[in-house]
């Protein structure tokens, strides 16, 4: 029987937050796997470790791996596999501007959808004996099928027995554009209260807002979903910007409007080009997996920061051989921090927004999109 890789045996650990010395070994050893398969399988990122003087065979710490700027996937496809090796496709969910397109070859994707199963279980949320009731602030997947959130929240729903999952953003062909029916969406709520099986809601936090000011605009009695019902929002406020309220203030009218305690009621954060998911605890912090690291990056240096500084964040993780999304340079600034009431030991992030990039883009970010031009330019990349 072949051996597993480091990276399969560090998939399979059941406590998604190990933070034992064997699980950091077992991370540092499958971390460099990843680096030293995209330098033999990517043009482009062997050249990013020609210029930063990285020796895949060498030993060498996370922080000195070098990374890939999150803003090249928008604009270049960049594979470490063949094309016809690519199992799935999927592209960001921004409202406007480019996307990215992230692909997946069949062994990356297996990889992602046990580790996200892995991380919701060790968060308490996976009950597949369970009978419950889904509505998704989402695409509708057979609408958006290469939609990234909506292959995400289509996914989730598979922790526990499905009741009936209700997708509140439908397709409106007369405008060309997905749009939320807070009506139709608010009348499947009550309908799921009147059943009385736990409710777990999904989705963009703007359209939980505005379901819940549609309740409270009604004059209505609170909702009563019950202590085994959940909130998970992500992605951000997107086009309702404008609207956004603090994270806290959201939770108490929730709780407030539907009855679910406040300690369900939990965001995350995530990318499509990274695939690891960060979701709250208890006590609203993003606790870092054991499939995944986080280094905070001064803004002028890029050097590496302590915990409690602020800098751009980057993200490591293993599982990915489709692409050279391994080590991840983001445009989020964040900060770490350690110690938590929930008693994870491992690592929390505090995201604190998104940079301006065009004003903080560094030399090694330029030099970066002048490696992927030149590389475009010889016809390696598209």
């Amino acid at each position: 029987m072949l051996e597993r890789s480091a990276t399969d045996r560090l998939l399979a650990l059941v406590d998604a937050f190990d933070v034992s010395p064997a699980a950091e070994a077992l991370f540092g050893e499958a971390i460099r796997d990843a680096a030293r398969w995209h330098h033999e399988h990517s043009a482009v990122y062997r050249g990013l470790c020609e210029l930063a003087g990285f020796d895949p065979a060498a030993s060498a710490s996370l922080a000195e791996i070098p990374w890939v700027f999150v803003n090249a996937f928008k604009f270049h496809e960049l594979l470490s596999v063949a094309p016809e090796d690519v199992a799935l496709t999927l592209t960001s969910s921004g409202t406007g501007g480019q996307k990215s397109r992230i692909f997946f070859d069949r062994i990356s994707l297996e990889r992602a959808l046990a580790m996200v199963a892995r991380v919701f279980d060790s968060m308490g949320l996976v009950n597949r004996e369970e009978e419950v009731n889904y509505l998704l602030f989402a695409y509708d997947p057979q609408e958006a099928r290469n939609v990234g959130t909506a292959y995400t929240d289509d996914n989730l729903t598979s922790f526990t027995r499905k009741r009936s999952v209700y997708h509140a953003l439908r397709w409106d062909a007369d405008r060309g554009e997905f749009t939320f029916r807070v009506e139709e969406a608010y009348e499947r709520l009550l309908a799921f209260a009147a059943e009385g099986y736990p409710v777990r809601i999904f989705g963009f936090p703007a359209f939980l807002h505005k379901l819940v000011r549609f309740h409270r605009g009604l004059g209505a009695e609170p909702l009563a979903l019950g202590r085994r019902s959940f909130v998970h929002t992500g992605g951000g406020w997107k086009k309702s910007e404008h609207e956004a309220i603090d994270k806290a203030q959201l939770r108490a009218e929730v709780e407030e409007a539907f009855g679910i305690p406040v300690a369900n009621i939990r965001d995350g954060y995530g990318l499509v080009e990274h695939s690891v998911p960060y979701i709250e605890c208890e006590h609203h912090r993003f606790h870092v997996s054991a499939y995944a690291r986080a280094i905070v990056r001064d803004v002028r240096t890029l050097a590496p920061l302590p915990d409690g500084e602020v800098g751009f964040l980057e993200l490591l993780t293993p599982y990915i051989r489709s692409m050279p999304a391994h080590a991840l340079l983001t445009s989020d600034l964040a900060e770490l921090g350690h110690g938590c009431p929930c008693g994870r030991e491992a690592a929390w992030i505090a995201i604190m927004g998104r940079a301006g990039t065009q004003k903080n883009k560094g030399c090694a970010i330029a030099a970066v999109e002048s490696l992927l031009g030149d590389e475009r330019a010889a016809g390696r990349v598209r």
